[in-house]
C-alpha cells in the first residue's frame, strides 16, 4: 500500500524532473536577438511618432493636473525635462536594436518608460503595460548560456512565448461577453465607419457581418497562442497573426499593438528561423550551420535552479492571477471597470459619458458646480467621466483645493454614462460624498448597478 502511494509523488517528482531538463536545453538564440531588433526599432518608432503628434505636451506639460495609479501618487510629471526623457529612450531603443549594452538599455528603457506610464492614468494603454514587461524581461533574463553567445535557455524562449500567449488568450476571454457576441458591440459600431474598405467594407452593413468578425476574433484571440506552438499548425497560424493584425491596424487606430503582436508571434516559431531565412535569401544552405550549432549545445549545460525558476514561477503565477482579479468583483467589469486595466481587455467597449461635480462648503451649506474641462484636458476629461477610480480622484482634487482656501468641502458627481449602443445611464451614486471615500482594491459600493 505504501508502494502504491508513493507512485504518483514519483511520477510527479520524475516528470518535474524531465520538464526542469528540457527547460534547460540550450537552444539557438537567433530569434530572440531577431526579437530584440525588430522591438527596439518599433520602440524607436513609435517614440518618433508621439513625438510627433504632440503628445508630450498633451499628456506631459499641458495638464495641471494629473490622475495617479492607485499606490503611486508620489509619481510626478517630468514636465519640460520629458522632452530630455523621450530622446533618452530613443537611444536606449537603438541600443537595443544594434545590440549594445542590450541588458542595460533594456532595464533602463523599462524603468524610463514605465515611470511616464505612471504619470496619469488617463493614458494607460494595453501596449504600454506590455512595453514595460517586455523590456523588464529583456532586461533581467540571461540572453546567453555561459560560453556559448548563440545559444540560450529553452525556458527563457518559452517564457516571452507565454508572454504574448496571456495577451491573447486573457484578450479572447474577455470577450466571451453578452455585448460581444450577443450583439456584436462595439465591433458594429466601429466597422459601420469603415465601409469603404475594399472587399470587406460592403459586410460591416450587413445585419450578420459584425457578428462574424466578433466571433471570428474571440476565437482567434482564445486559439492563436496554441495553434503558434503547433508545430504542424505554425506556418498557417503566423498567416493568421499578419492577416489579423494588418486588418486590426487598417481598421482601428491603435497603435503598436498590432505590429508589437505580429513581431512577438514570430518568436513561436523554430529559435534558429533568422538563420534559415538568411540560407534561403542566399539560394544555398549555410555549411555546417545545424550541425555546429548542436555541437555547441551538446556541450553546454544550462541547469534550471532554484533561485531561478522561483522567481519565473512567480512571475508566471501574478500574469496569471492579474486578468482573474475582475471576478472578485460584482457586476460588469466593462461598467465599473474594477479589475479592468493589466487583464488585456482590449477593445471591448465603446464608451462616453458626461460628469458634473458639486462642491458643498460644510461650514455655510454654500455649493457650486465645477464643470471638471476648467481644470482638466480635454483627453482627461473624456476619460475621467467613464472610469470611477478617476471619478473619485478628482473629488479628492477638488477637495484639496478646497482646503487649501481653508474651507472643508464634501464633493458629489452626477455622472450619466452610455456603454456600446445603451442608452446613457447613471454610473454613480449622487448622494455619496466621494470627498470621504477612499480607493482601495476593495468593490466600489458607490457605483451604480449596469444597465441591462
Amino acid at each position: 500500500m505504501r508502494a502504491a502511494r508513493s507512485l504518483p509523488r514519483r511520477s510527479w517528482v520524475e516528470a518535474t524532473a524531465r520538464l526542469a531538463a528540457t527547460a534547460s536545453t540550450p537552444v539557438s538564440s537567433a530569434s530572440l536577438r531577431a526579437f530584440r531588433v525588430l522591438f527596439g526599432l518599433l520602440l524607436l518608432g513609435a517614440l518618433l511618432r508621439s513625438w510627433q503628434k504632440g503628445v508630450i505636451e498633451q499628456a506631459f506639460r499641458a495638464p495641471s493636473y494629473h490622475f495617479p495609479y492607485y499606490g503611486l501618487a508620489f509619481v510626478r510629471s517630468p514636465g519640460v525635462y520629458t522632452y530630455a526623457l523621450y530622446a533618452l529612450l530613443g537611444v536606449l531603443a537603438l541600443g537595443l536594436a544594434f545590440g549594445r549594452a542590450t541588458r542595460v538599455c533594456a532595464g533602463l528603457f523599462c524603468l524610463l518608460f514605465s515611470y511616464l506610464h505612471f504619470v496619469d492614468e488617463t493614458f494607460y494603454l494595453n501596449h504600454y503595460y506590455l512595453v514595460s514587461l517586455l523590456s523588464g524581461l529583456l532586461a533581467l533574463l540571461p540572453s546567453q548560456v555561459a560560453g556559448a553567445p548563440e545559444l540560450v535557455p529553452r525556458w527563457v524562449l518559452w517564457l516571452f512565448r507565454f508572454q504574448f500567449g496571456v495577451v491573447y488568450f486573457f484578450g479572447g476571454v474577455a470577450k466571451l461577453k453578452s455585448d460581444w457576441l450577443g450583439a456584436a458591440e462595439p465591433l458594429r459600431t466601429w466597422l459601420a465607419a469603415s465601409t469603404e474598405l475594399p472587399l470587406l467594407g460592403g459586410l460591416f452593413t450587413t445585419a450578420w457581418g459584425p457578428f462574424v468578425f466578433s466571433w471570428l476574433a474571440a476565437f482567434y484571440d482564445l486559439s492563436i497562442p496554441f495553434a503558434l506552438c503547433s508545430r504542424r499548425a505554425r506556418p498557417y497560424a503566423y498567416l493568421a497573426v499578419l492577416a489579423f493584425h494588418a486588418l486590426t491596424a487598417r481598421l482601428f487606430n491603435i497603435g503598436l499593438f498590432p505590429y508589437l503582436m505580429m513581431v512577438g508571434s514570430l518568436l513561436f516559431l523554430a529559435p534558429d528561423w533568422p538563420a534559415r531565412l538568411r540560407s534561403l535569401w542566399h539560394k544555398r544552405r549555410e555549411p555546417g550551420a545545424h550541425a555546429s550549432a548542436s555541437a555547441s549545445a551538446s556541450g553546454v549545460h544550462a541547469t534550471l535552479r532554484p533561485r531561478v525558476y522561483v522567481p519565473v514561477a512567480l512571475y508566471v503565477l501574478l500574469q496569471l492571477l492579474l486578468p482573474l482579479r475582475r471576478l472578485a468583483y460584482p457586476g460588469n467589469v466593462l461598467w465599473s471597470e474594477q479589475g479592468y486595466r493589466f487583464s488585456w481587455h482590449v477593445m471591448l467597449m465603446e464608451k462616453s459619458g458626461s460628469a458634473e461635480f458639486r462642491v458643498v462648503d460644510r461650514a455655510t451649506k454654500q455649493s457650486r458646480l465645477v464643470d471638471p474641462r476648467s481644470i482638466l484636458t480635454r483627453s482627461q476629461t473624456k476619460a475621467m467621466a467613464t472610469q470611477p477610480d478617476m471619478i473619485l480622484a478628482f473629488a479628492h482634487e477638488l477637495a484639496a483645493r478646497e482646503r487649501a482656501f481653508g474651507r472643508d468641502a464634501a464633493v458629489y458627481a452626477d455622472v450619466f454614462v452610455a456603454l456600446n449602443g445603451r442608452a446613457p445611464a447613471r454610473l454613480i451614486a449622487p448622494h455619496v460624498d466621494l470627498a470621504h471615500e477612499q480607493d482601495s482594491f476593495a468593490n466600489k459600493r458607490w457605483i451604480l448597478p449596469a444597465p441591462p
